[in-house]
């Protein structure tokens, strides 16, 4: 995934996946294939943001203004949960 994903890539979401929210906590839908999904709060903010296609840049630069984490960590973890949406067909990258 890492090699495909740079500071310009737009990350961007896929159609298909119903969203609510269970107290705190987001749960969606993925229509095409019937599977449920938990967000944890990083994916869940990841997710909200994502509402508009973003660069993988512009997405670590909110999340980096929004918590007290150092870029290079925010990265990885963007990383982490931007693969695993990827792997769940949530997510386009370009």
């Amino acid at each position: 995934m890492s090699s495909y994903l740079h500071g310009e890539t737009v990350v961007s979401r896929r159609d298909g996946f119903i969203e609510t929210f269970v107290g705190d906590e987001l749960a969606g839908l993925h229509v095409e294939n019937g599977t449920i999904y938990w967000f944890n709060p990083t994916a869940t903010r990841v997710w909200q943001l994502l509402e508009q296609p973003m660069t993988f840049t512009g997405l670590c630069a909110a999340l980096s203004s929004e918590y007290a984490v150092d870029p290079e960590t925010c990265e990885a973890d963007v990383r982490h949960v931007l693969q695993d949406l990827r792997t769940d067909d949530l997510i386009d990258l370009k």
